[in-house]
């Protein structure tokens, strides 16, 4: 933004320049020549900050949704993410999408640290531990989003963790250790 109302000035500065260098020596010619160079000097930065101001409605309509909105085949996943940025998908939706699933008591047996209740009693898996929980899949639709998981949620979230220094129990730890 700080070019663009720099490169604003400069035009705004030569096209001074320019008219009052060649006013006394063209007269009201000089206005023709103005225009061209008010259209030379100024297209770019026009185009620029339309395409700016396009950019910025655009994530201010989206910023709602921002790192929360997935779409996996037909199925929009809604992820929640914590503090420690560990991100949580609801099992329902899991369910929804893989077919056959544990039940949240045998998820929250399985992974104690891995498995959560959020809201209304829904269960939320961490994003390890539903790779790990789908390590095991058989079935191609459960392989093709475990595949997709991994690479759309869980490693972006484990990248962030490590640049950050955040170290992680175990899904299946107890989360008191």
């Amino acid at each position: 933004m700080h070019s663009l109302l720099g490169r604003t000035i400069g035009a705004a500065l030569a096209c001074t320049a320019f008219y009052f260098l060649t006013y006394k020596l063209l007269g009201p010619l000089v206005w023709l020549l103005l225009a061209v160079v008010i259209g030379l000097a100024f297209n770019r930065i026009v185009i620029d900050t339309a395409s700016e101001l396009s950019w910025q409605f655009k994530s201010l309509r989206l910023k709602s949704l921002g790192g929360t909105h997935y779409k996996f085949q037909n199925h929009n996943i809604t992820i929640v993410e914590d503090e420690s940025h560990c991100r949580w998908i609801a099992t329902e939706l899991v369910r929804k999408i893989v077919g056959q699933l544990a039940s949240d008591q045998a998820l929250a047996t399985i992974f104690p640290s891995g498995h959560q209740y959020l809201g209304k009693d829904k269960g939320y898996l961490r994003d390890d531990a539903l790779v790990a929980h789908l390590a095991n899949a058989t079935t191609p639709q459960a392989i093709k989003f475990k595949n997709w998981a991994q690479r759309n949620i869980a490693y972006p979230a484990n990248k962030t963790r490590e640049r950050l220094g955040i170290k992680l129990a175990a899904p299946t730890s107890d989360p008191d250790d």
